[in-house]
């Protein structure tokens, strides 16, 4: 990661200098200056355009309950494209031009979280569905926050009572089997 991070901070302005250079060469430097601020202003003015349009579609779609997916997945893209274009050189402003491109902005998207989800979840995913049946799950209740519902009881320690009537009170959670109370009473002698 390092010898990447290295490649771009020394490659991509090398690579922006000789392409300058071999420009302001054939068009003179004040042409060569005029198109690099050309075509900056052009960019950012679209970005800007498309970034508003973005934010009507995330306001829209968070009123209506829609996934913010897509609409996040844009504006991501169209901030790296303004970082991009903003940085004077030819190399960058067609990086950024590119990343105008809807469709391109979508399919780098997607591609990026699903590798990411890919790299993340795995591991657990595949280890989860293995020892997890869905016919344990009951229909009618739906899912958590982590997309499972377990159902159970919890024992309050101090009665060795179930605590039905508030499923919110935290309790000092006592893992054995209820049934062997004078296991862990200390007042029980065996």
């Amino acid at each position: 990661m390092g010898l990447i991070i290295l490649l771009i901070f020394v490659g991509v302005p090398l690579i922006e200098l000789s392409l300058l250079i071999e420009i302001g060469s054939d068009i003179g430097a004040v042409g060569t200056i005029a198109l690099c601020f050309l075509t900056a202003g052009v960019g950012l003015s679209l970005i800007r355009m498309q970034g508003l349009k973005v934010m009507a579609d995330i306001q829209t779609a968070n009123a209506s309950g829609k996934p913010l997916v897509d609409s996040l997945i844009h504006g991501f893209f169209l901030l790296i494209a303004g970082a991009l274009l903003f940085f004077p050189g030819f190399m960058t402003d067609a990086l950024g031009g590119l990343l105008l491109i809807p469709p391109l902005r979508l399919l780098l998207g997607r591609a990026g979280v699903a590798t990411a989800m890919a790299r993340k979840g795995a591991g657990f995913t595949a280890q989860y569905h293995s020892s997890y049946s869905s016919a344990r799950r009951p229909s009618d209740q739906p899912d958590g926050p982590s997309g499972v519902t377990i159902d159970g009881e919890f024992w309050d320690k101090s009665t060795q009572e179930p605590r039905t009537n508030n499923p919110k009170t935290i309790v000092d959670a006592d893992y054995s089997d209820p049934e062997d109370k004078d296991q862990d009473d200390p007042k029980t002698t065996h």
